[in-house]
């Protein structure tokens, strides 16, 4: 499970920063829009996946089903607000609109983050603790 958690933690800050350098070209006008906002909303959809499969791994790893549904759901308001964007706010007011895209995009990185803390903290609690035997080096207990 580790590896999974590895592997997809590493999936979720990819797509991250590969989304905040194209949603910057998407906005500073460089390219062509049509094609980079389609690649733009597909590795959304990896970063989204992503954070429900990190989230489905934490369910299953004790993390608290409340911390779990709250990331699960921010993830849906990823999607929602991703796709609704266009839509809210338009005119010169609309720069509003995207900069808090990309606040609530990074909460979702962020609660993957959080969630792969908090099944490593759970892990590292339910591992007991091992005595290490006395080495040679040191001294006999006095009697």
């Amino acid at each position: 499970m580790r590896t999974a958690i590895k592997a997809a933690l590493a999936i979720l800050l990819g797509c991250g920063a590969l989304l905040l350098v194209l949603g910057l070209i998407i906005w500073t006008g460089i390219g062509d829009y049509e094609e980079l906002v389609a690649v733009h909303i597909s590795i959304g959809v990896v970063l989204v996946l992503t954070l429900w499969t990190i989230a489905a791994i934490a369910a299953r790893s004790g993390v608290p089903a409340s911390t779990v549904a709250f990331a699960s759901a921010w993830g849906l308001l990823v999607v929602l607000f991703g796709l609704a964007q266009e839509d809210l706010l338009t005119g010169s007011w609309h720069w509003t609109i995207q900069v808090l895209h990309v606040a609530i995009s990074m909460g979702a990185i962020w609660w993957g983050r959080r969630l792969v803390r908090l099944m490593q903290r759970s892990q590292s609690a339910s591992q007991p603790s091992v005595a290490h035997p006395p080495t040679a080096t040191s001294a006999p207990r006095a009697r």
